[in-house]
């Protein structure tokens, strides 16, 4: 049996769905799964409701060096106790302390940054230093995960060497979201967003269509959000000012992803930035008509053909697009839901993801 410790700073969202879908995947005959992560977030609790081992470091998102000294210290020696075939580091930061904790170990090095640093907002600085700490660490890597097409050109962009570097696209269980019938809000045109409270995420964008909405004479609607991240108060106490609080329904996170998004009449990806998309995904095996912006990795997943597909961040046709979808015809939605539906399927199971990840790294 080959062990696997799996390494994980984020303690929420699209990462922490990843790594337990990975787990629940995988052959417990052939792997055995152990996880190093925060106390804080859900993943602990979902590995423990699991039973998988899981070691508790509380690292931190930014840099601290005093602390990540003392983090990876208490990696390694999680390491040394362990002797794994294989560590999997998920993230920026865990990519860093756990490449550094397992020098000179006897371990395969797996390293997926699920979204590069580098493409995030940020300064042209900052981007410059996350590639240079990508490219440091590289040679204590043995392979690098890219989620997309659109991350490995980043990489190649920032020098990365591409030798070490394969794509493996993320999955989802499409049989979860079998049951997508809406059963709430029923006398409501529900606009669906599912993700991190975040700058990242854009969730101040909504207000903004909202409003539009408003303007454009639009009154039944409803903006079901499922999530909750560091800008939750700003856009509650935003919403709160506005007087529009009777357009929101913030769900929070909540552990059954797809038992929420069938209630949605509408899905909205609106990131700044995306390594992938792994909610969009989720959108498409749902069924749901998505009105997404190009961005990242979102453009491998998503066309014109599949979604209502725009170019750039434009609340004009943000707004239109839903005002269309509220008022189309069944059939003009469906030929695009279904295109997606069969996308989803074709290219975005697990069991794709499972099976690569497999023949390839393991």
């Amino acid at each position: 049996m080959k062990k696997i410790v799996h390494i994980c700073q984020s303690a929420i969202g699209g990462t922490v769905e990843y790594i337990d879908l990975l787990i629940s995947n995988l052959d417990k005959n052939e792997y055995e799964n152990i996880v190093i992560c925060p106390s804080y977030g859900n993943l602990n609790k979902r590995m423990n409701k699991k039973n998988i081992k899981t070691y508790i470091v509380e690292m931190e998102r930014e840099i601290s060096p005093l602390k990540d000294i003392k983090d990876i210290v208490a990696i390694r020696k999680i390491l040394k106790k362990e002797k794994p075939d294989t560590i999997y580091l998920h993230s920026s930061k865990a990519g860093a302390l756990g490449r550094v904790a397992s020098v000179f170990l006897k371990n395969k090095v797996i390293y997926n940054s699920h979204g590069w640093a580098f493409n995030m907002e940020c300064s042209n600085k900052k981007k410059k230093f996350y590639a240079l700490v990508e490219k440091i660490l590289l040679p204590l890597t043995d392979t690098v995960i890219n989620i997309s097409e659109d991350e490995y050109q980043s990489a190649i962009k920032y020098g990365l060497n591409s030798k070490k570097m394969i794509i493996i696209e993320n999955g989802i269980d499409i049989e979860k979201y079998r049951e997508n019938t809406k059963i709430k809000f029923l006398d409501k045109f529900v606009i669906g967003f599912v993700g991190r409270l975040s700058e990242q995420k854009n969730p101040m964008f909504m207000i903004d269509i909202c409003e539009e909405l408003i303007k454009r004479g639009e009154d039944n609607f409803l903006f079901y959000i499922v999530g909750d991240g560091e800008l939750r108060e700003e856009f509650e106490e935003k919403i709160k000012n506005k007087n529009i609080e009777k357009y929101f329904y913030l769900r929070g996170w909540s552990e059954k992803v797809e038992e929420e998004i069938r209630n949605f009449d509408v899905a909205l990806m609106i990131s700044k930035w995306e390594g992938f998309g792994l909610v969009v995904c989720e959108y498409m095996a749902a069924r749901k008509p998505i009105v997404t912006v190009a961005v990242g990795g979102v453009k491998n997943i998503l066309n014109k053909e599949n979604s209502f597909y725009i170019e750039e961040y434009s609340l004009k046709n943000f707004t239109e697009s839903i005002i269309h979808i509220r008022v189309s015809t069944r059939k003009e939605k469906n030929k695009k839901i279904e295109k997606a539906f069969i996308d989803v399927k074709n290219k975005f199971d697990i069991k794709i993801m499972i099976h690569f990840i497999k023949n390839k790294i393991l």
